[in-house]
This record gives C-alpha cells, structure tokens and sequence, in this order.
C-alpha cells in the first residue's frame, strides 16, 4: 500500500494526466482506506472545476 504522500501526489498527477493501471489501482485502493486523502482528492477535484469555471466566466467578460 502506497503512503499518503504518494497518494496526494497522484490524486494531483490525475488531473493533469491519465495515471497507469498500476498507479491508479495503487491510488483507488489508498482512497479506501484514508479518510484524510479521500477529502484532498475531493478537494483537487472541486477546486479544479471551480477554477475552470471562473476561466470560463472571466473570458466572456472580458468580450462583453
């Protein structure tokens, strides 16, 4: 099983990338157990969205 550093690295890394089979799985399995790191990938996920949506709306102001 991977240490939590490693599973915040990848849960980062997948947004940027398609993780390997290994790493995903690696990943996926962590996640079952660690609360703490399930909530980071949570929050990588959330702040990803809302960051592309204030990309999105910030364009279309500038054009208006």
């Amino acid at each position: 099983m991977i240490k939590c550093e490693d599973a915040t690295r990848l849960a980062s890394d997948r947004l940027d990338r398609k993780l390997s089979m290994r790493e995903g799985l690696a990943l996926r399995l962590h996640l079952l157990g660690c609360d703490g790191c399930t909530q980071f990938s949570r929050q990588m996920i959330a702040i990803r969205r809302i960051s592309r949506t204030y990309v999105e709306t910030d364009g279309r102001s500038r054009e208006d």
